[in-house]
């Protein structure tokens, strides 16, 4: 019930934000309520709180014994108190027919990957332990070839020896016998385990010869089979040059991306210059200055606001270039078109080819066409906020999702678990 409650508060408490300045994003919205929806949908699935209860089911013969946290009520006074329940004992006939389960199971599979009794050079397999409810207990004669796991000790076995093994089982208070039988022979040299068991044991007798001399002499045979060693050396100039290799990629890519970084934020810092930029043209043309001496008026209160502290602005940096530039003797309409072409930006390179237009037609319509041109960067800038608005939430929905995923866990495996 309280998982409704809270949901429905969400819900309320989104809602009237929506309906305020402090909107919450639609996706994160949305997010938050359908975790809380599922988190309310296995809640009243699995049920929750303190339930009476007047016996506690017991864990399955050969699984481990569980813990269960109880509260213990008598009156008024309550304790808490976790019980420690056994696993569950199986009856005689269970216990028997265990023991005899394991018996066959031992014979069908104590040979490991021997593919014969009487042909045995690897490891067997023996537990002291099978299916959790049957111990087990080895006698092995001769005592020194396997040991109660069933390792075998090759350097033991000088030649086929008969291996009697017998097994004790007990479950409860059952028992039961096995009695096994194999023939351990030496390694044979043909074989994978066969070479590698013989050729640490000619390496481990090489290094015991001589142990005064400088260098230990290696093996040239192994039986009638001639080997060769060959040792791995580290080339140090490879992996120079592939650090280097790495450390230039990285270089390229950390240009490229400081390339893409610097662009996005020069186009930034334009679009922010240009409603003003636009603005100002507007205002001193209406005033009845040439295009020419509206730049010029520009570029002198720019300078003047540098003088004053204020930052540096790229667009009014251009256009006092500009002006230098014309004031040098370039043509006023190249100089226009050279404006656009070096501020990259799509809105400089339409009020130049505005300006340049009205070089060759005139300004007649020069301010009308300005000021709705200051209208649509206005509109355009108020966009883009919002746009970084959107993103920077975006940003932080990252982290919320992590959260969200978090408390689904903390929600889903309890209720999986209570209702498996």
């Amino acid at each position: 019930m309280a998982s409704v409650i809270i949901t429905v508060i969400t819900i309320a408490v989104i809602l009237a934000l929506n309906r305020g300045k402090n909107r919450i994003p639609v996706k994160i919205a949305v997010c938050i309520v359908g975790l809380e929806i599922v988190g309310t949908i296995i809640s009243l699935a699995g049920g929750s709180g303190n339930q009476t209860i007047s016996k506690i089911k017991r864990p399955e013969p050969g699984t481990m014994s569980e813990e269960h946290e109880v509260t213990v009520i008598e009156g008024d006074k309550k304790e808490k108190l976790t019980l420690q329940i056994s696993e569950r004992e199986l009856t005689e006939k269970g216990a028997e027919e265990a023991v005899k389960a394991v018996e066959k199971q031992i014979k069908r599979e104590y040979l490991g990957k021997n593919k014969s009794a009487d042909f045995v050079y690897k490891d067997i397999k023996l537990q002291e332990e099978y299916n959790g409810n049957v111990e087990a207990s080895w006698d092995i004669t001769p005592y020194d070839i396997f040991d109660e796991e069933g390792k075998i000790d090759n350097s033991k076995v000088k030649k086929e020896t008969q291996v009697t093994i017998r097994g004790y089982l007990k479950c409860q208070n059952k028992t039961g016998k096995v009695k096994l039988s194999v023939t351990a022979v030496p390694v044979p040299l043909d074989t994978a385990e066969g070479f590698s068991y013989y050729l640490k044991k000619a390496v481990t007798e090489a290094d015991k010869r001589d142990r005064a001399k400088n260098y230990m002499e290696l093996p040239e045979s192994i039986g009638d089979k001639r080997i060769a060693f060959s040792e791995k050396r580290e080339d140090d100039g490879v992996k120079l040059v592939i650090l280097m290799a790495f450390a230039l990629g990285l270089y390229i890519f950390y240009r490229h991306q400081k390339s893409k970084d610097d662009e996005k934020k020069w186009q930034s810092e334009l679009s922010y210059d240009y409603p003003k930029v636009v603005s100002q043209l507007s205002l001193y043309i209406g005033a009845g200055f040439s295009v020419k001496a509206a730049f010029v008026q520009l570029g002198n209160a720019y300078i003047k606001g540098k003088a004053r502290g204020h930052p540096d602005r790229p667009a009014f940096e251009e256009i006092v270039r500009m002006n230098r530039k014309i004031k040098d003797g370039e043509d006023e309409g190249t100089a226009y078109k050279n404006l656009g072409d070096c501020l990259r930006h799509k809105g400089f390179r339409k009020l130049t080819l505005l300006l340049s237009q009205s070089l060759m037609k005139g300004n007649k319509d020069l301010r009308d066409q300005l000021e709705q041109e200051e209208k649509s960067a206005y509109d355009e800038r108020r966009i883009g906020a919002k746009t970084k608005g959107e993103e920077a939430s975006l940003k932080l929905l990252v982290p919320m999702i992590g959260l969200m995923g978090i408390i689904f866990v903390v929600l889903m495996v309890p209720a999986f678990m209570q209702m498996s």
